[in-house]
């Protein structure tokens, strides 16, 4: 293991996107993350995309690198004893099942807390559970309807549309990274482990509503809600396709004005100042589009670069695998699994000075450590086998697992 959560073990019983995603980044800072999978065949993201192999389709890659999976049958009480076990030596206990599902199993806060004091127990919910939305289920393109994202969606012209993106999951997943460190900070200062709930809801209408509450922001209501800049904002059109490229500050805007012989506007009063630049934005705005579609892609992106405005091409998921930058700092990545093969992944983004992170494991085929993970927890090889016969574990093959 490397990496600055190195010596932290995390009991992971997400499935899906935004938990296996907050795991997964916690494992790649080097934490032991023990990926708990209930029987027959685990997460669900084992199957709904390409894959060669049954259970190792490519989403899951992506989702549960730096992972170790034990299968347990929770259902069984041979089965929450061996969770009970494992809790007993971890630092954190990570969730997405409903927290009274969880208590069905016998695996509340109270009763896992009885186990380890210092356990961090941190449930990913859907809504907070003070609301009156408390246990329904939720999903991420749910949560970017309820959140207004959708709505926002559909101002920029057309229907009100998702992301195409796991926007809620992933960011909300980032979020409980940093709910669940600063809780084991919490607890090496105070010596208290806690639970904490990380709500997509709640976590989601923060995002939207930073830039967009706007007017709203002051009680009664000076103003519409809606940043209008954000509205405007889009690539443009080029003679050969699209540039990502703008300018933000009256520095920026002053040089493309000269950049582009159109030094009188810098003193007009209506593009002078952050207040009026703003006011003004569209017009600014459809200034700069009918400028972009006079040359290419690769011409805009020199001269623009000249004049320190920022500017990147818009790349598909194709062509963004073949982005110099990325290919120099060695982000996308081609590993061969053990069993699945020559893959591509990408690498940990963030870098240290230090305790450089680094993915610590290939995604494991469901049931890949059992037999480790069991051992580690004191369990004997004639437990072990006895837990195989009973359906309570299972190793890869459906059989005994190997370490």
């Amino acid at each position: 293991m490397s990496g600055p959560l190195e010596g932290f073990r995390l009991i992971d019983l997400t499935t899906i996107g935004m938990g296996p995603y907050a795991t997964q980044t916690m494992g790649d800072l080097g934490a032991d993350v023990i990926k708990v999978e209930a029987p027959p065949g685990g997460d669900m993201m084992r199957t709904i995309s390409a894959g060669r192999n049954p259970g190792m389709a490519s989403l899951f890659f992506h989702l549960n690198r730096s992972k170790r999976s034990v299968v347990l049958d929770l259902k069984r009480p041979a089965g929450r004893k061996a969770l009970l076990r494992l809790v007993q030596d971890a630092d954190a206990l990570i969730f997405n099942v409903r927290p009274r599902a969880m208590a069905r199993l016998g695996l509340s806060y109270e009763e896992v807390a009885a186990a380890n004091p210092r356990i961090v127990y941190c449930a990913l919910v859907g809504y907070g559970q003070d609301g009156p939305y408390a246990g329904r289920a939720a999903f991420d393109d749910l949560i970017q309807g309820a959140s207004g994202l959708a709505a926002l969606e559909g101002q920029m012209g057309g229907e009100p549309r998702y992301a195409p993106g796991w926007i809620a999951d992933q960011g909300v997943g980032l979020v409980a990274v940093y709910a669940v460190l600063a809780a084991l900070l919490h607890r090496e200062r105070s010596g208290a482990g806690q639970a904490v709930e990380v709500p997509m809801f709640e976590t989601m209408a923060q995002f939207m509503m930073t830039p967009h509450l706007f007017g709203h922001t002051f009680r009664p209501p000076i103003g519409p809600t809606g940043y209008a800049r954000l509205f405007e904002r889009r690539p443009y059109k080029t003679r050969d396709g699209y540039i990502c490229a703008g300018a933000y500050t009256g520095d920026q805007w002053k040089r493309f004005f000269d950049m582009v012989g159109r030094p009188e506007l810098k003193d007009l009063p209506r593009y002078t100042g952050p207040q009026n630049i703003a006011k003004h934005i569209g017009e600014l705005y459809q200034l700069f589009a009918d400028t972009m579609a006079t040359k290419t892609t690769a011409e805009w992106l020199v001269l623009l670069e000249q004049v320190d405005i920022p500017a990147m091409p818009m790349h598909t998921p194709e062509s963004i695998q073949e982005d110099p930058h990325l290919l120099a700092t060695g982000f996308f990545q081609d590993v061969v699994h053990p069993t699945e093969g020559p893959i591509r992944t990408m690498a940990v983004p963030t870098r240290w000075s230090k305790s450089r992170p680094l993915p610590q494991r290939h995604a494991p085929r469901l049931g890949e450590h059992s037999t480790e993970v069991l051992r580690e927890a004191g369990y004997s090889e004639d437990d072990i086998r006895q837990l195989m016969e009973d359906g309570t574990t299972r190793g890869p093959d459906g059989g005994e697992s190997k370490p």
